[in-house]
């Protein structure tokens, strides 16, 4: 039997608590900024899934996931954050990920019905 990593176990989790959350709720962050990130700027249109962020500091950096949900096509939530985030100071380095500093920024896309799910996931390097 595979043991799955801390960090395995999170994304797990998260995943089971969208499943019992079922939906989202408008302007969950208050700020602009998806819960959890002091600086990344929830996508206009998008709403976050309640209940489903998580957040923590290790002696290797800090951890935060979060997820957020729109009716908008992967394409067009991908080039919104390439822009924003190279604004930021972020460099992408493949597909749906970028790096800062000592931190690695991760995008997942999830279908759900009509709907797209972005699972934001910030990982020390």
């Amino acid at each position: 039997m595979k043991i799955l990593s801390p960090i395995r176990w999170i994304s797990v989790l998260a995943l089971f608590a969208i499943a019992l959350a079922g939906g989202a709720r408008d302007g969950f962050a208050d700020d602009g900024f998806v819960t959890g990130f002091s600086d990344l700027p929830l996508m206009e249109g998008m709403t976050e899934i309640p209940d489903t962020d998580v957040a923590f500091d290790t002696t290797a950096g800090r951890i935060v996931i979060a997820f957020a949900k729109s009716a908008v096509a992967p394409d067009t939530i991908r080039a919104f954050y390439r822009t924003a985030l190279a604004q930021l100071g972020w460099r992408e380095t493949a597909t749906d990920a970028f790096t800062r500093e000592d931190e690695v920024l991760n995008f997942d896309y999830l279908a759900d019905g009509p709907d797209t799910v972005v699972r934001f996931s910030l990982l020390p390097e």
